[in-house]
């Protein structure tokens, strides 16, 4: 009996969490297109935001993603809003593929910088402890502004410089990646739209 009890539940938490990512999946998209479609700004605006957005989910920066994507988009001259927006491309779904791409190219930089000595090996649990320490060091940054907290952080920190080198020749790539995507997408839906509006 112990056993079976034990693995019904084990069977309940697979499905549990099996449907929670099936709709956060869905509720992401959905929030996704609905606001894209309510973005005010010019094609090329529009394109540098969510291509800022989406560029910065790249990093493993989690809780800065928002205020890096704002503040180049800021500084390109992009839709503030439409970087928030782009910033949803890094969820649940996403994020491991991502880790593992960034922190693998992360290690190879390090291998050659190294002669090839040792280099950190992605860890999950690990990554999470990190992550929690991240958003730590984003409160004591902002809120508590200790100094001693903020070297003890920053020096518990293996993973992240890792894949954040990683993650430079990504971020280049996805941002120009996206951005001609989206410019021609957000230029072809204005033509076609003030097409509907002629007729």
């Amino acid at each position: 009996m112990p056993f079976g009890s034990r693995k019904k539940k084990s069977l309940l938490s697979i499905i549990k969490n099996t449907l929670f990512y099936l709709v956060s999946f869905s509720r992401t998209r959905k929030l996704i297109s609905l606001s894209l479609k309510r973005l005010k700004g010019s094609p090329n605006e529009l394109a540098i935001g969510l291509s800022s957005g989406i560029a910065v989910s790249f990093t493993p920066f989690i809780g800065f993603h928002a205020l890096i994507a704002l503040s180049l988009a800021w500084i390109l001259r992009g839709s503030m809003a439409a970087a928030l927006v782009g910033t949803l491309f890094g969820n649940p779904w996403t994020f491991p593929f991502l880790w593992y791409i960034s922190i693998e190219l992360g290690n190879f930089f390090f291998e050659n910088l190294n002669n090839g000595l040792g280099t950190e090996k992605i860890n999950f649990l690990e990554l999470k402890q990190e992550i929690t320490t991240l958003i730590l060091l984003l409160k004591n940054i902002f809120v508590s502004t200790n100094i001693l907290e903020i070297q003890n952080n920053l020096a518990s920190l293996k993973l992240i410089p890792i894949m954040a080198v990683g993650s430079i020749p990504l971020v280049f790539v996805a941002w120009f990646m996206s951005y001609f995507f989206f410019v021609k997408a957000f230029s072809s839906y204005r033509v076609r739209l003030s097409r509907r509006k002629k007729k």
